[in-house]
């Protein structure tokens, strides 16, 4: 494996002379600001150094696509719908503690393991990927910034082998503080010092869309749909610098001194506004994982909007 790795890092070292040009900032005064959380975005031509670290574990989470080539090194996870219980009675709801032990133990994620997360580009696996290992207690995750769009783009080596990955020990250890269910998101909608984000379209959320029993939205809630966080249309997905982002929030009046529960049809998309704001720095986020599905779906709780 680590032989494997060098020779990753040979060929990234000739094309990274050619493509660091392209990609570095004709002026050092049009750099970005530093993400709050640098640690959890990785771009693209940072992975084969990376990669040489032996507690990397690099996971594809396309639904498909693996076998017609991959970042070399990653160990395919099946996507957004692996991740699903296909027997809760919401849609797509989050596969539970014990399944989602194994499922970490299966890819080779170990307690120690950082793992850094890819997908098409545009974050939507990937950050859930990212909720999931936070709602379970691992926090040393990250997500590839434009996905393997960003990789192709650098004209970096693809693999269709797979790796068999080692057996892991990764341990659920779940963090009561990323989690939201009904009855806490009901006993807390009064609360001046809580914003609910919520990540659908705009049609979505006045209710001219329906995709529940019930149209509309949360009382109080904020709509930012998640494709406004990058570059959405652009060839490559990457996300919006941290000014536009920090200005995006406080706009909404979104601000790191709230707490922040995010949402959308089925925690997906809420899922991205998750990782967003944790990669912002916002460091008390949590995410409806029943989202409208269940919130539209009963009769019992208060919707604004059409209905």
């Amino acid at each position: 494996m680590k032989v494997y790795k060098a020779i990753i890092f040979i060929l990234f070292s000739a094309a990274f002379l050619f493509s660091a040009a392209q990609l570095s900032f004709a002026d050092p005064e049009e750099a970005p600001t530093a993400w709050p959380n640098p640690d959890l975005l990785v771009e693209a031509e940072d992975l084969p150094v990376l990669l040489l670290e032996p507690d990397v574990v690099l996971v594809d989470m396309r639904a498909e696509g693996f076998a017609e080539g991959h970042i070399p090194g990653a160990v395919w996870f099946g996507g957004i719908p692996a991740l699903v219980n296909s027997t809760h009675e919401i849609e797509q709801f989050l596969v539970d503690a014990d399944a989602f032990q194994q499922l970490m133990r299966t890819i080779g994620v170990r307690n120690d393991s950082r793992i850094i997360v890819y997908d098409e580009g545009n974050g939507l696996g990937a950050s859930r990927l990212f909720y999931a290992l936070s709602l379970y207690g691992h926090e040393q995750a990250a997500v590839v910034n434009g996905g393997i769009a960003a990789w192709k783009a650098l004209e970096l080596p693809l693999e269709k082998e797979a790796e068999i990955p080692i057996r892991g020990n990764f341990t659920v250890n779940f963090d009561e503080s990323r989690s939201c269910d009904i009855t806490f998101l009901l006993g807390n909608l009064e609360r001046d010092d809580l914003v609910v984000l919520d990540a659908r379209s705009p049609e979505e959320f006045d209710g001219s869309e329906v995709r529940s029993e019930r149209g509309g939205h949360i009382p109080g809630a904020v709509n930012l749909e998640w494709r406004k966080f990058v570059l959405d249309g652009e060839d490559i997905p990457f996300f919006r610098s941290p000014d536009e982002i920090a200005a995006l929030l406080a706009d909404n009046g979104i601000t790191p001194d709230k707490e922040v529960v995010t949402h959308c049809q089925s925690n997906v998309r809420g899922s991205h506004a998750f990782f967003t704001l944790r990669l912002m720095g916002y460091d008390s986020v949590r995410a409806y994982e029943g989202s409208w599905f269940e919130w539209g779906n009963r009769a019992d709780t208060p919707v604004t909007g059409s209905e």
